[in-house]
């Protein structure tokens, strides 16, 4: 369904998922190395590279220099010193929790302390959750026709797992103020579908890993070895026919081709095998009626599937989903097992995180706005909301300039820009109600069982919003996530207590500096909602052309612009960025460093007067460094590799210097002369 813009992709534990990364205990830089004067950790450069020849080895060649990615860890970088911060509080908060010393007022202590308990207890997991897997796995002996593989899969679908294909509620594109349900692809264990159907670098390599990995799990759930072998050749041909039928990322990228409101007449049309009325029943929604089918290829290609191949083999690929779906609530040998494929193979880990870590992400998705109203009390507060607006109000305002200076831009196009902006929603820090988890029910004694509850409840929630008036206070992030987001059909931006604290602000440093990195993040999040994707909806989050059509082709010849530079990129190795799946972000980033900039002197004048030159920096040159060291980071080359085929964001150099060898602003403020690696000789220029 829609893509929600964000800022990076920061991956957190599912409930019924595997998870990969995990957070190092080693941090980025120390208070004390940060230069107090300016913000800018000055230890971080690399003084032997030109500003102008190379900015991101500039401003982070001393930080890659000497930082080493922990084992556990995929990538570290800025964001990673946040999490690690971040996960400190929260371990302390669960662990009180789980003490049975909630703070006085938390609706949800002990509901917490027990989620957190049950994970921790690996000794009780190791003993028990084998027989649990058992009985799920005893479940998938009962299909033998479409109606009983309906029936299985809304059972598991509801606990959160993701064989055959995904439902849940989104807005009607057409009508943002309606809430239906959605159905899209699905049901593959490889990160994408590319995976499966590429025969070039290390797909290859990569399927047969998988298909190892498969047999491995299937002879930990007991199978035989030659039986798991069987299976994994099983689940491999089911799972490549639904990969051949899938839309590939770029494509999804535009929400025309993911939008087929053919509710629920339509889709039994389509798909007439598979008994959908029954699958909605058993899920408990039977009235649900109102549907957006994301790709109806792939439906029609899934009911084809569901007619010729045997039942036999389905309920192999079935078991194989409730393994895969939890393996990481398992025994010891379940989650290394994992880990070794989806850790090491795939991103290059060294280590498994600690098992600490690891259930904070579990308590986090599970309960993320009660865990977070702790985390809120302790580091964010009115006063860092009242700060955040402030800035956002800025770097608004700088928007509205820019559209009303843009040359390219007719009156009528202009107006219609001008009313988006004026309507956009922000978010900043905390929901101002909080969840209820009334309903939840978990306990000590099983991990795998509170997982399952909680997703049931994640699940139920998300579906009861079908055919209600829309909720514009939710959140899709809790309190303690590093990120930020950009959701065109509620034409909002969110911004999470979570990443509003030092490297991307700081009280201390200098304004220039806290606009380089977080105003950044807020310019990033607007210029989506008039990138490539945001600019297809209206001021009301309706799917909607309200581009003059001159205007429009104007635009697309200005992105191409962009997409054509990042294509020009190496990620690892010989790999290339595709400039077309990243382009919603390259041009976030390109809009967000202008509009940043120009909120920052719009502030600075206000607040301070002409910005200062004393020291080594200008204040000019602290703020592109102030946004270049926000994004110091290292990554594994496998995970690198994984990135440019999933990741609509470029790697963190190309996050820098593409946006910046376009700004002329930069070119001024570190006086670099055409001919400049930094100095593109025909800038692109959208935003």
């Amino acid at each position: 369904m829609l893509h929600r813009c964000r800022l990076m992709i920061v991956p957190a534990l599912g409930l019924l998922v595997a998870a990969t990364n995990a957070v190092a205990e080693t941090p980025t830089t120390t208070p004390a190395a940060a230069t107090a004067a300016t913000g800018i950790d000055e230890s971080n450069l690399d003084p032997s590279v030109s500003p102008c020849d190379d900015f991101y080895q500039f401003a982070c060649g001393g930080w890659i220099q000497r930082t080493e990615i922990p084992a556990d860890r995929s990538r570290w970088g800025a964001f990673s010193e946040i999490e690690e911060r971040n996960l400190a509080l929260l371990r302390k908060t669960l662990e009180d929790d789980a003490a049975g010393k909630a703070v006085p007022g938390d609706a949800y202590g002990a509901k917490l302390g027990d989620t957190y308990a049950a994970c921790m207890d690996e000794a009780r997991i190791d003993r028990t959750a084998v027989g649990e897997l058992k009985t799920l796995l005893a479940g998938v002996a009962g299909v033998h026709d479409a109606g009983t593989l309906a029936r299985h899969l809304a059972a598991t679908h509801l606990q959160g797992g993701g064989a055959a294909f995904s439902f849940g509620s989104q807005q009607d594109f057409a009508d943002a103020t309606q809430v239906i349900g959605g159905l899209d692809q699905g049901g593959l264990g490889l990160p994408d579908r590319d995976y499966y159907v590429k025969d070039d670098g290390k797909f290859p390599e990569i399927r047969g890993q998988y298909v190892e990995h498969v047999a491995k799990m299937m002879a930990l759930a007991g199978e035989t070895e030659a039986a798991a072998k069987q299976d994994a050749a099983t689940v491999m041909r089911i799972e490549t026919a639904l990969a051949h039928a899938s839309l590939a990322l770029v494509d999804r990228r535009d929400p025309k081709r993911v939008y087929h409101r053919i509710d629920l007449a339509g889709i039994q049309q389509a798909a007439p095998t598979f008994p959908w009325r029954q699958y909605l029943s058993d899920l408990g929604f039977p009235g649900i009626t109102a549907l957006n089918v994301a790709v109806p290829d792939f439906f029609a290609a899934l009911d084809g599937l569901v007619r010729t191949v045997p039942m036999a083999d389905w309920r192999t690929y079935l078991r194989w989903h409730v393994v895969h779906g939890t393996a990481a609530l398992l025994s010891k040998a379940f989650v290394e097992e994992n880990f070794r494929f989806y850790g090491k193979a795939l991103n290059g880990e060294k280590e498994l995180r600690p098992r600490w870590k690891r259930c904070i992400a579990s308590a986090d998705h599970a309960m993320g706005e009660a865990l977070g109203q702790s985390f809120v009390r302790q580091t964010f507060g009115e006063e860092g909301k009242q700060r955040t607006k402030e800035a956002v109000a800025y770097v608004e305002a700088a928007m509205l300039a820019d559209l009303k200076g843009l040359s390219w831009m007719d009156e009528a196009t202009r107006k219609a820009a001008e009313e988006k902006l004026a309507n956009i929603a922000n978010k900043i820090g905390y929901p101002d109600a909080w969840r209820n988890y009334d309903a939840l029910k978990v306990g000590r004694t099983s991990y795998l069982k509170n997982a399952m509850a909680a997703a049931a409840f994640e699940t139920r929630r998300d579906l009861g919003k079908i055919g209600k008036p829309l909720d514009r206070t939710e959140w899709l992030m809790s309190p303690p996530t590093v990120n930020a987001y950009y959701d065109p059909s509620m034409n909002e931006m969110v911004f999470p207590a979570g990443i509003l604290q030092r490297p991307f602000y700081d009280r201390a440093a200098r304004l220039a500096v806290n606009y380089g990195a977080i105003g950044m993040v807020m310019g990033h999040e607007l210029t989506h909602g008039f990138d490539d994707e945001g600019r297809q909806f209206d001021a009301h989050g309706n799917l909607r052309d309200w581009w003059s059509p001159d205007v429009g082709k104007e635009f697309d010849r200005r992105a191409e612009c962009v997409a054509k530079q990042y294509d020009g990129y190496v990620a690892v190795d010989d790999l290339h960025l595709n400039g077309h799946l990243t382009l919603g972000e390259n041009l976030a980033d390109l809009g967000g460093i202008k509009l940043a900039y120009h909120a920052w002197l719009a502030a600075q004048k206000e607040s301070l007067g002409a910005p200062a030159t004393q020291g080594r920096f200008t204040d000019a040159q602290l703020f592109f460094l102030g946004t270049a060291q926000a994004w110091c980071t290292k990554t594994r080359p496998e995970n690198a590799r994984l990135r440019v085929t999933v990741d609509p964001h470029s790697p963190p150099e190309h996050r820098v210097n593409g946006p910046m060898s376009n700004s002329p602003e930069f070119r001024d403020a570190f006086q670099c002369k055409a001919g400049s690696r930094m100095v593109r000789p025909e800038p692109c220029a959208v935003w």
